[in-house]
């Protein structure tokens, strides 16, 4: 008679034995996670290549950098002192029609696992891929609908889709998709608000990252966001997208309350271990030309809490992003506490920002 002992023997090793087969049978696939570069290929078929936008995603805590290249489109940001960096921070630019070619990485020394997450709007591929520390990963997103139709200009939000720590929700980006020359015509305006009126009210009901709509026709119009208590535009991050005439006048109001609680990331504990208002960040409108370098369209200004910051620019690129568009550090450490042994909450930060689709 066999024991109850010998049973629990024959159980744990059966266990071993089916944990063996899985690791056997999956390894190939463990240093792939995400697709490879065969997927890629495939997903990409070569007599489209000239249309193709190289795009490396590194994924930091809390906000992705994005550095593309092809199809027109060369990522340049340029700062506020003149400066440029090589990358965007939660931004993808991308025509009509073309494919996003995505190799994604964490950062060195990053042991938590990100995630890329590209809900469906009217765009064919979904993306829904986990960046692991170590690994290198692959994806495709296609700027065109299902058949092949290209996809309207506007803004289309991206995130993570892993928790990574409390700020996670604040890790959003927009694929801004701009015309190769001129103007989003009034019927790709049209097309855009009808996808994401889709989104709203279908798939992404109540989504705070399908960023709202709002369209100007005023000759000199007049844009106002105001940040809640969570450190967002209008309550959704990215802030609204507003669509405006080609040469139109346009004046942005930025209006940020004092912040306060924690639930606030402009209220940092990074200095001193008590909590206080950033006031080393600079706000600005920048524009978005059609070969992907951005610009300050501007004078920025350097953060002002419960006073409207103001920016008029004349609408001539095919876009404009506005707002805070280069994270903060932030580091909760109440009362400097903080440390390895009773737990550490940090990284770089950034959600008030949105997007302005000039309409030609």
């Amino acid at each position: 008679m066999v024991s109850k002992e010998q049973y629990e023997w024959i159980w744990t090793g059966f266990a071993i034995v089916l944990l063996a087969i899985v690791v056997v049978t999956t390894l190939p696939q463990v240093f792939t996670v995400g697709g490879d570069a065969a997927v890629v290929t495939h997903d990409i078929p070569s007599k489209i290549h000239p249309s193709v936008v190289t795009t490396t995603v590194n994924a930091m805590q809390y906000v992705f950098t994005v550095s593309e290249h092809g199809g027109g489109i060369n990522s340049e940001l340029v700062l506020p002192n003149g400066s440029t960096l090589p990358f965007y921070y939660n931004l993808m630019v991308v025509h009509p029609g073309q494919y996003l070619n995505m190799t994604m990485y964490a950062v060195t020394g990053k042991t938590a696992t990100e995630n890329m997450y590209i809900p469906v709007y009217n765009a064919k591929y979904v993306v829904d891929t986990q960046i692991v520390p170590g690994l290198t990963q692959y994806a495709v997103w296609y700027a065109a609908n299902v058949s092949g139709y290209p996809i309207a200009c506007g803004a289309y939000a991206f995130m993570s889709g892993e928790y990574n720590g409390p700020w996670f929700s604040y890790q959003v980006g927009e694929i801004l998709v701009i015309p190769q020359s001129g103007y989003a015509s009034p019927a790709a305006i049209q097309r855009y608000i009808t996808a994401s009126n889709t989104a709203h009210t279908s798939a992404l009901v109540g989504d705070p990252y399908n960023p709202p709509i709002i369209v100007e026709n005023s000759p000199n119009p007049v844009l106002t966001v105001v940040s809640d208590k969570y450190a967002a535009f209008n309550d959704s991050i990215p802030g609204p997208t507003f669509v405006v005439n080609a040469n139109s006048t346009v004046t942005m109001n930025i209006i940020i309350p004092t912040p306060s609680g924690d639930h606030n990331w402009l209220n940092n504990y990074s200095v001193t271990g008590v909590a206080s208002p950033i006031t080393d960040l600079y706000v600005d409108v920048y524009a978005v030309w059609w070969n992907g370098t951005i610009t300050p369209a501007a004078t920025p200004q350097k953060i002002q809490y419960n006073t409207p910051m103001t920016f008029t620019f004349t609408a001539k690129a095919p876009a404009y992003v506005y707002g805070i568009i280069y994270p903060a550090f932030y580091n909760y450490d109440l009362d400097g506490m903080s440390n390895l042994l009773t737990g550490e909450d940090m990284g770089y930060v950034m959600s008030l920002w949105g997007t302005v689709i000039v309409e030609g």
